[in-house]
């Protein structure tokens, strides 16, 4: 039950800041898709949090792991298909880009933990990894979109 309150909270901020292609220019789509791949990586933090202190079902875990990959992937669509008119914001894209795929990684990561394929102290590492992620990812995306 916490971790669908948790998950449906951080989703309605994923969606009241919106996804890419919106105001704000390049800068500002590249700030949202940040932010929605950052948000993405606390909630699946806080599920590999709920799932390692007994409060969450294996299922449950895989699912809220699975919607959060599904946000990224949103995300990633969106910045790879706009389009940029200098090369900083080829690197900007780039930099979100890169961003997105550690964040996946460490979100697979954690549903094969979750699965049985790896131990506990490694699920430490990958939620505290989707944190440190996810705190930079929603970062970067409020100055990209305060330049946007």
């Amino acid at each position: 039950m916490l971790l669908s309150v948790v998950a449906a909270a951080l989703l309605l901020g994923v969606f009241a800041s919106g996804c890419a292609s919106m105001r704000g220019g390049v800068e500002g789509d590249f700030g949202r898709a940040a932010q929605q791949i950052g948000s993405a990586a606390v909630s699946a933090q806080l599920s590999l949090q709920v799932f390692a202190d007994g409060r969450n079902t294996t299922a449950a875990t895989d699912t809220a792991l699975s919607d959060m990959l599904e946000e990224v992937d949103q995300a990633v669509s969106a910045t790879a298909d706009r389009e940029v008119d200098t090369p900083d914001q080829g690197t900007l894209r780039a930099e979100v880009l890169q961003a997105a795929n550690t964040v996946t990684g460490q979100i697979i990561r954690g549903r094969d933990i979750v699965a049985g394929v790896g131990e506990q102290p490694e699920l430490t590492a990958v939620a505290a990894e989707l944190g440190r992620a996810g705190t930079e990812l929603l970062d970067l995306g409020d100055r990209l979109e305060a330049a946007g």
